[in-house]
């Protein structure tokens, strides 16, 4: 994934990242129940191109670059959090069913 920073004034941040609307919609959501972000919204220029420019503005003094690493870190833990619970619901099914380990006999 690769992020350029476009501009940084204040408390508005503008910043390009490759990436679509899956990701793109995630982190508008999470910033957006942040109370310090007035606003975050993203474009994507051209649909064939998987690529957005990312605007978040904040109340001040709060910095829109300390809300953006807040949900990114969010989003981290979530998908932690997920994976953890992805992988005790297989090991839950997989005893349920009887199959993996030793060969039943």
């Amino acid at each position: 994934m690769r992020l350029r920073l476009i501009k940084e004034e204040g408390n508005e941040l503008k910043f390009e990242v490759d990436e679509g609307h899956t990701f793109c919609s995630l982190l508008q959501g999470i910033l957006c129940e942040d109370e310090s972000v007035e606003a975050a919204g993203y474009d994507i220029p051209h649909p064939l191109i998987p690529s957005a420019v990312f605007y978040v503005r904040t109340r001040k003094p709060k910095k829109p670059r300390d809300a953006v690493e807040r949900a990114l870190k969010r989003i981290q833990s979530t998908m932690d959090e997920l994976a953890e619970e992805f992988d005790e619901a297989v090991k839950e099914w997989v005893e349920s069913k009887g199959i993996g380990g030793a060969p039943q006999g």
